[in-house]
C-alpha cells in the first residue's frame, strides 16, 4: 500500500511539472465553465447555456466555424452602460459600416481623438484577437462618450435609441468636418453634395407629399433619415406598422398647410403623407415602445407583439413614383426592395427607466441543434461575468411566424419568392450580447422577443387563482392582471439584399 501511495504521489507530481503552462493556457475556459455552471446565464430559460464543461467546448468549437475573420467579444459593463455595449454591437454586426471604418482609419491622417476615432480602434481592437470570443473593456470609447455627452455622464439607465441618435449624427459630423479640412481652397464646390460613408449605409430619404384641398396641387419636400421610429399596435405586423408610419393624414384646423399657389400663401386643409424617395443600405427600425400617458403623468412601456420576420420587403404604397426597384416581378411589376433582418437590439424589463439592453445578431453559421454559452471571460483582458439586472421569466415562447405578418393583406406585401442571399442567410444561428456574456442561441427562440399577445390574464394578487377568501372568513383578494412578457425587440437592423 506504501509503495503504490508513493508511486501515485510521484506521478501526480510529474504531471503538474509538466501541464503547468497548459493549465495556465487552459485557465480562462475553466473559469469559463465554472461561470456557464452558475445557471446559464439569464437566457437559460430559452435553452441557451448549461452547467456541463463538454456544452462549453461545443459552443466555442460551433463559433470557430463561421468565417475565418468573424469575431464575438462581449463589452464589459461600467454601470448600466447595456445601451452602449448593445448599440455597438449592432453595428459592428454591420459589416460594410465596419469595412468602411477600419479602412478610413488607415487611410486618413491621424485626427484628434473622437467617438470615430475611439470607436474605430474598439473595432480594431476586436478584429485583432487571436480568440473568436471574450470580453473587450470599452473604457476609451465610454469615456470618450461620457465626454461628449451630458446625458450620458450618469451611471443611470438611458434609451438606447437615444444613444444610437447621437452617435450617427456626432460620426456624420466629425466626417464632414474632417472632409472639409482635407479640400483645399483652390478645389471647385461639387456639383453633388458629399456624403459619408455612414450616410452611404444608413441614411434614407422619404418624401412628403402635401396636396393642398383647396386647389389639389402637390408640394413635395425631401427629409434625409438616418433611421425610422414606428407606432406600434398590439398584434400587428411590422408591414403594418411601416404603412401606418406612410398612412395619409389631413391637415385642418391649427394644423393647415400654408400653400402658396392659393392667394398668396393662405392656410389650406391638405392631405399630407410620406413615401420612400430613396431606400437606405441598412433599414434601421425604432419600435416606439415607450409611450407618454397624459392620465397618469409618465411614460409606459408597450408590450405589444410585433413580429418582425426575418425577410422584410418595403411595402409598395409606400414607394415614392420612380423610385428604384429591386429587379424581382410581382403582380404589380418590379417589387420594392427586399431587407434580411441581421441584427436586434432587445429591451429587458416593465418600464422606460429600468430594465436592460442585450443585442441579437447573425452569426453567419449554421443553426445549432442545441445552443450553447460560451463565457466572455475566455479572453486574456476578460473578467468575471457581470450579473444580469433583468429579472428572468418564465413564460412559454411564442410560436414563431414564418413570415412575420398577420394577416392576408401583409402577406401580399412580402416577397413571394426572397433573393437567394436572403434566403440562405435565414439559416444562420443568432448569437446574444449580453455586455460580457456571449450566447448561442437557436433561431425560433427569437419569437420570444416579439411582445405579448395579451396583456395577461386575471389572478389573484398574491398569486395565481380566484378571487374567493382564504379559510376562516379571510377577505377576497382582489384580481390584477399578471405580468405580461417583459423582454422586446425594439432596435431592428435590416440589410438591403
Amino acid at each position: 500500500v506504501r509503495f503504490f501511495l508513493v508511486s501515485a504521489r510521484v506521478m501526480a507530481n510529474n504531471n503538474n511539472n509538466n501541464s503547468g503552462a497548459a493549465q495556465t493556457q487552459n485557465n480562462g475556459e475553466r473559469t469559463a465553465q465554472n461561470a456557464s455552471s452558475g445557471g446559464g446565464g439569464m437566457f437559460s430559460f430559452l435553452g441557451v447555456g448549461g452547467s456541463a464543461a463538454s456544452k462549453n467546448s461545443r459552443s466555442v468549437k460551433s463559433l470557430s466555424t463561421t468565417e475565418e475573420n468573424e469575431k464575438f467579444f462581449g463589452f464589459e459593463n461600467f454601470g448600466n452602460t447595456c445601451y452602449v455595449n448593445s448599440v455597438v454591437q449592432a453595428l459592428y454586426a454591420t459589416k460594410e459600416f465596419r469595412g468602411r471604418l477600419l479602412a478610413h482609419k488607415e487611410q486618413e491622417a491621424p485626427t484628434e481623438e473622437s467617438l470615430l476615432t475611439c470607436l474605430a480602434e474598439l473595432f480594431q481592437q476586436i478584429t485583432n484577437q487571436r480568440r473568436k470570443t471574450g470580453t473587450i473593456s470599452p473604457k476609451k470609447f465610454m469615456s470618450r462618450v461620457r465626454a461628449d455627452n451630458e446625458l450620458f455622464r450618469s451611471y443611470m439607465h438611458q434609451d438606447a435609441h437615444e444613444f444610437l441618435n447621437f452617435l450617427m449624427n456626432n460620426l456624420c459630423e466629425t466626417l464632414e468636418t474632417d472632409h472639409r479640412k482635407m479640400r483645399t481652397g483652390d478645389e471647385p464646390e461639387p456639383q453633388t453634395h458629399w456624403r459619408s460613408f455612414v450616410q452611404e449605409i444608413f441614411q434614407g430619404c422619404l418624401t412628403s407629399e402635401t396636396k393642398c384641398l383647396q386647389c389639389e396641387r402637390v408640394t413635395r419636400r425631401d427629409e434625409p433619415f438616418l433611421d425610422l421610429s414606428l407606432d406600434i399596435e398590439p398584434n400587428a405586423s411590422l408591414s403594418a406598422c411601416l404603412r401606418k408610419f406612410g398612412q395619409a393624414e389631413v391637415l385642418r384646423d391649427s394644423e393647415k398647410f400654408r400653400c402658396e399657389y392659393c392667394g398668396g400663401g393662405t392656410y389650406q386643409e391638405a392631405r399630407r403623407q410620406l413615401r420612400f424617395a430613396s431606400a437606405p443600405k441598412v433599414l434601421a427600425l425604432h419600435l416606439k415602445r415607450f409611450k407618454y400617458i397624459e392620465s397618469l403623468g409618465q411614460y409606459r412601456k408597450l408590450c405589444h407583439r410585433v413580429p418582425f420576420p426575418n425577410t422584410l420587403r418595403i411595402p409598395a404604397e409606400m414607394m415614392a413614383s420612380g423610385q428604384e426597384k429591386d429587379g424581382q416581378s410581382g403582380a404589380g411589376g418590379s417589387l420594392p426592395p427586399l431587407y434580411r433582418l441581421y441584427a436586434v437590439v432587445v429591451h429587458l424589463g416593465s418600464g422606460p427607466n429600468h430594465g436592460h439592453y442585450v443585442c441579437l445578431t447573425k452569426s453567419g453559421m449554421g443553426d445549432t441543434a442545441t445552443a450553447t454559452t460560451t463565457s466572455a471571460a475566455t479572453a486574456s483582458e476578460g473578467t468575471g461575468s457581470v450579473p444580469s439586472d433583468a429579472a428572468e421569466t418564465s413564460s412559454p415562447p411564442v410560436p414563431m411566424s414564418v413570415d412575420g405578418v398577420d394577416s392576408p393583406s401583409d402577406s401580399q406585401a412580402m416577397s413571394p419568392t426572397p433573393d437567394v442571399e436572403c434566403d440562405a442567410a435565414s439559416d444562420a444561428a443568432w448569437v446574444l450580447f449580453d455586455d460580457d456574456l456571449v450566447e448561442v442561441m437557436p433561431t425560433e427562440s427569437l419569437s420570444r422577443f416579439y411582445g405579448a399577445t395579451t396583456e395577461g390574464p386575471l389572478t389573484a394578487q398574491g398569486g395565481v387563482g380566484t378571487s374567493r377568501g382564504g379559510g376562516g372568513g379571510a377577505p377576497p383578494k382582489p384580481l390584477v392582471k399578471a405580468e405580461p412578457n417583459t423582454e422586446h425587440g425594439y432596435l431592428l437592423f435590416y440589410a438591403r439584399c
